[in-house]
């Protein structure tokens, strides 16, 4: 009995010979259960978090930040600290997400699962447990799950360890906040910040520009040479372009990494990354007291894409971009996976190298048309096609309410992704803009009115009319619910789903769209030649359609602006129909995509039934 509670007492001193941070994690952590295949810790399979959560436990390390592509493990390192420090460096503990509901759902569906499944922070918790609203209580700290974006979260706290998760989401302001929280603390203080990357001139931009950036470098096993990831030295095969676009099997399984010592081709496999990893160091940049790490998809061995996958989303996000002008695709293979900054273009559009060669209202033999419903392009549509009864050419008319009258501007799209402007004017009363379109062929169901002013008059003219309400917004991206063959998905698209406004005994529908986005995309279509304008147009289009450019907020955040208070009012017209234009493909590849999309059993539009035209 004496042996046994000496041998008890023995084990209850002795020092934890886990007290290493890595040592510990390949130990304790048997399983992630949240992980595909609930996996265990090590560090074999990811060595690029080796430092980084070697530096959290560091005495002399008191700010840590980590930019790294998504699926490769940086939350995994504050949830593995999550579990050592309440057994090894206990002190009261402070975990934020972006919002209060994304904290809880972290809580719940990672940080409960983990501590549960790890036997020694299992053990320092209390008899209260896990509770699922407020702080947690281990025995010798507490812990609170928070979001960053909550203001209420940041004061009266002293806090001595601050981890903070995907803080390029956080609003301006609130990493400071968080910093503050450990102001008591400051000699034996940590702050962890973990984020993919975020946008020029924002504060996380900021914050982790004033690190270390420690770049992950690999060691090629050819050459031996230490080099860092470098998206130019992922080769495409050379058969992966061909005449008619891109050959994507032959992207994915053709993609290699060239070293810039040597030139060998390294193979696009698991194996090759294992061998580059094993003996990577980080490299310092920049002098700082704040440490930095820096990591991207290319060293994805067990977990994320191949260099193959990576060339598609890489090409697809270009080609998106070449189509539509939306940028956002871009951005997000920048930011998530390169772990890059981003940043944004300022821009103002020269109308002048749009000159179309063609008179206004003149007809045009390449304009498409809905055949049945159905949009056809100008160079497949036949004589049977034009001569049938419910034939409509693809035309759509644009107004700009004003509060004495309105601007508006028709144009006429080809389906292959050009358009020509056709007409426009200005007028004073709604039945004036009944006759325009109608004296121009514009179907009631293609004109689409601002409801910005005059609200309430505008969706009572559309509803009388069948035309279609839009509303200018700030947001960028909006849910779409999509069928497909393999079910249903959320696809995110610039503008929203309609929604059905009613107007007395009758109704409308109403379209919200990102302002970013549309201008974007009109932007580029008319730097490209395929948005134009007829010689003869009048010195106001011009004039107007010169009234803004795309300037950079604070914080990163661009935004279209009027230039001197310049009358924009047939710019506005002009993205309203990139409206459209858009539902209906029309402005990037439209015959492939309708292709595609009748090939799949599904209508273009069809989820977007608010667009249809008549037919």
């Amino acid at each position: 009995m004496l042996e046994d509670f000496e041998a008890s007492m023995r084990s209850g001193l002795a020092p934890n010979p886990h007290r290493d941070p890595v040592s510990f994690a390949e130990h304790y952590i048997k399983r992630i259960p949240y992980a595909v295949g609930t996996p265990a810790f090590t560090i074999a399979s990811a060595p690029w978090l080796r430092e980084p959560l070697e530096a959290i436990f560091d005495p002399e390390v008191r700010e840590v930040g980590v930019q790294a592509a998504v699926q490769l493990g940086k939350s995994l390192l504050i949830e593995a600290a999550s579990c050592i420090i309440p057994v090894v460096d206990p002190g009261p503990t402070l975990i934020l997400q972006d919002t209060d509901k994304n904290a809880d759902d972290y809580k719940e569906s990672r940080l409960r699962k983990l501590w549960n499944a790890v036997e020694p922070t299992r053990a320092e918790l209390t008899s209260e447990g896990i509770p699922k609203k407020g702080p947690i209580s281990f025995r010798a700290n507490t812990c609170w799950v928070l979001g960053g974006d909550n203001d209420n979260n940041l004061h009266g706290r002293t806090i001595r360890y601050v981890m903070g998760d995907e803080v390029w989401r956080w609003k301006s302001g609130s990493i400071g906040r968080a910093e503050r929280r450990v102001t008591a603390n400051k000699w034996r203080s940590k702050i962890l910040f973990v984020s993919q990357g975020g946008l020029a001139g924002s504060e996380w931009a900021a914050w982790m520009g004033e690190s270390t950036n420690h770049l992950f470098n690999f060691r090629c096993p050819a050459c031996g040479k230490i080099q860092p990831y470098n998206w130019n030295q992922v080769i495409f095969p050379k058969e992966a372009r061909t005449p008619n676009g891109w050959n994507k099997k032959a992207l994915r399984f053709g993609t290699t990494y060239q070293c810039a010592g040597c030139k060998i081709h390294l193979p696009d496999e698991v194996e090759a990354r294992v061998e580059m990893n094993k003996n990577g160091i980080y490299v310092q940049q920049d002098e700082s007291a704040r440490r930095g790490y820096i990591w991207d998809s290319m060293l994805a061995q067990e977990r994320g894409l191949t260099w193959g996958e990576l060339a598609l989303e890489c090409v697809d996000a270009k080609l998106f971009y070449d189509d539509t002008g939306d940028n956002s695709k871009r951005r997000d293979f920048i930011m998530q996976r390169l772990a890059q900054t981003y940043q944004e273009e300022a821009d103002e559009v020269q109308i002048e190298a749009s000159v179309g060669g063609y008179k206004m209202g003149e007809p045009w033999a390449e304009e498409g048309g809905f055949v049945n419903g159905k949009p056809k392009a100008g160079k497949d549509l036949t004589a049977d096609d034009r001569a049938h009864p419910e034939f409509v050419p693809l035309r759509f008319m644009a107004v700009d309410v004003q509060r004495r009258g309105f601007w508006w501007a028709i144009r006429s799209f080809s389906g292959d992704g050009r358009s020509r402007l056709h007409s426009f004017g200005y007028c004073f009363a709604w039945s004036e803009v009944l006759d325009a379109h109608k004296k121009a062929g514009v179907h009631p169901a293609n004109v689409f009115v601002d409801s910005g002013d005059n609200q309430d008059e505008v969706l009572a003219a559309c509803a009388a009319n069948g035309w279609v309400a839009t509303r200018g917004d700030q947001r960028n991206e909006f849910p779409w619910k999509v069928r497909t063959p393999q079910g249903n998905k959320v696809e995110i698209r610039p503008y929203s789903t309609p929604v059905v406004e009613l107007v007395g005994q009758r109704r409308c529908k109403r379209f919200y769209f990102s302002n970013l986005r549309l201008k974007d995309t009109l932007a580029l279509l008319i730097r490209r030649g395929k948005h134009t304008r007829p010689d003869d147009v009048l010195e106001e289009y011009l004039k107007q359609m010169q009234s803004e450019r795309r300037t950079i907020r604070e914080g990163g955040r661009p935004i279209w602006e009027q230039i001197d208070s310049r009358p924009n009012h047939l710019w506005d017209c002009e993205v309203i129909l990139m409206l459209p234009a858009m539902a209906w493909r029309l402005i990037g590849k439209a015959e492939q995509m309708i292709a595609n999309q009748e090939a799949k059993g599904q209508e273009p539009g069809e989820e977007q039934e608010s667009t249809e035209s008549a037919g």
